[in-house]
């Protein structure tokens, strides 16, 4: 059987996917819009959300060509979610508004593509024009409009006045209806993600209490350097985490610690230590934890490495791109030595390492309103951050229609004048209204990357003419499949 999609049928299909994903999102976008309810295997069984990622990653399609599509969308969403918190359902309105404008086109759609490009700075420009600067003082605004809750956007900007507008905030349940917020001395390492999505254990996240940290410049190289301290670890009276910091892993020993993990043998999560201020970051790691870093210098030895060179903290926080710690132990002398040196570097490296934190307790009536809350949560924190550093322009989709009015009267330029129109007309339709309120504002930076993945995803369809798929597993092929993972998860 042919595993080829061509022609008409391919995008055909990849429209449908998309346009089926739009139509869902469409009905929840602005101040006006509506929740989703949506399936859920585990108590109490459904989710009530708002959230476009949550909505989006729930989608199954029928069809090879409508499944890509959608998978398209999900990539996109996932990643406005992790670097943005918001944009993301503009991002699918237009991809769909672009795609049934662009499929008119009778020309040739890799000079449409061009020219599409060529319009990405041109927009990016005029909204700089609309862009206004903020202050920790101002950032209500955007915080409500990304969260879509007034209470929660006025505690953030309340937070953000404490802790300025490089502190990390960190939302999680209260466990009671009150919603409040408290200070810790967290620290956040950027550029030190998890080595793989696998030790994720809550979304996207590793998180871990009271963990063992072992910190580490001597490649890991065989199993026989880590089983030592792996079965020390295993076998003592109260198991904990292990959290491996190190920039040097054998690929053969990563890929049998990320099996010890998910069999559920031991909890592990290894962090990739940055290329960049390595040597700095290092040393400031193991400080916070308290971990002697296994390297020549101090003399260590990975195979007879004892429990008391590990560091621990009261908490760790991984994702992909960051880890924060909030530490157990004192590392006050550590930063007063680098206050000390008042060179640059170190100068920099105090003001990561003393970065305010703030825990925000959400109050909510239940598991899913908690759910829904803190998903919202998460997008005004994302987008508070961004309009910070970035400044905002106006909500609602105003900006993208003042920015439409100023492009060429070219094939490319019409065709992105009625895309760039699209939300604002699905904004009124669900608020019922053509007045936007002033304090509706969203973050430049989230605009300009919605205009430029809308585009990406768009003009990749319309420039292809044919898609070869993985053809299904026969069951053959799947019970062999799945022996054979039964069998590694014993070994």
């Amino acid at each position: 059987m042919s595993n080829i999609i061509s022609k008409q049928e391919y995008i055909e299909g990849m429209m449908s996917g998309i346009h089926q994903v739009s139509e869902l999102i469409r009905p929840t976008y602005g101040g006006g819009g509506s929740n989703v309810i949506i399936e859920s295997k585990l108590p109490p069984y459904h989710q009530v959300v708002n959230d476009c990622e949550t909505i989006i990653q729930a989608v199954k399609v029928d069809g090879k060509a409508e499944k890509i599509a959608v998978d398209f969308l999900k990539e996109i969403s996932g990643k406005q979610d992790k670097l943005l918190g918001n944009g993301r359902k503009t991002t699918i309105l237009m991809v769909d508004k672009l795609l049934q404008e662009g499929i008119k086109y009778e020309g040739d759609k890799n000079q449409l593509k061009r020219e599409l490009d060529a319009l990405i700075p041109v927009i990016e420009s005029e909204i700089d024009k609309q862009t206004k600067q903020i202050t920790v003082d101002e950032v209500e605004s955007v915080a409500t409009t990304a969260s879509e809750n007034p209470e929660i956007g006025k505690l953030l900007q309340e937070i953000y006045q404490k802790i300025g507008k490089n502190g990390i905030i960190q939302p999680e349940g209260s466990g009671t209806y009150d919603t409040s917020y408290r200070f810790i001395d967290g620290v956040r390492f950027d550029m030190t993600g998890y080595l793989s999505p696998a030790f994720a254990n809550h979304s996207n996240e590793t998180i871990h209490e009271k963990p063992l940290i072992l910190v580490t410049k001597k490649k890991i190289t065989t199993d026989e350097d880590i089983n030592p301290i792996l079965k020390e670890i295993m076998f003592s009276n109260e198991p904990r985490p292990l959290i491996i910091f190190t920039n040097d892993m054998d690929s053969g020993v990563a890929s049998m610690l990320v099996d010890l993990h998910k069999g559920g043998k031991m909890k592990i999560c290894i962090i990739k230590a940055p290329i960049l201020w390595t040597n700095y970051i290092f040393e400031d790691f193991a400080k916070c934890v308290g971990a002697t870093i296994v390297e020549d210098a101090t003399g260590l030895n990975l195979r007879k490495l004892p429990l008391s060179a590990l560091g621990t903290c009261d908490k760790i926080t991984v994702d992909s791109e960051e880890t924060i710690i909030n530490p157990s132990v004192d590392f006050s002398e550590h930063i007063n030595s680098l206050i000390s040196k008042g060179d640059d570097d170190s100068k920099l490296r105090v003001s990561w390492l003393t970065t305010k934190t703030a825990i925000l307790k959400l109050g909510a009536n239940s598991e899913t309103d908690l759910s829904l809350k803190r998903l919202k949560t998460h997008d005004g924190i994302r987008s508070s951050e961004l309009a910070l550093k970035y400044g905002v322009v106006k909500g609602g989709g105003i900006c993208l229609e003042k920015v439409a009015e100023t492009l060429p009267n070219t094939d490319a330029g019409n065709l992105l004048r009625e895309t760039l129109k699209y939300p604002r007309s699905v904004q009124v339709f669900n608020a019922k209204t053509l007045e936007v309120p002033e304090n509706i504002v969203d973050a430049s930076m989230v605009i300009k990357k919605a205009v430029r993945h809308a585009i990406g995803i768009a003009s990749t369809i319309l420039t292809a003419s044919s898609l070869v798929y993985i053809p299904d597993k026969t069951p053959l092929e799947m019970q062999y499949e799945i022996t054979t993972q039964q069998h590694n998860a014993f070994q």
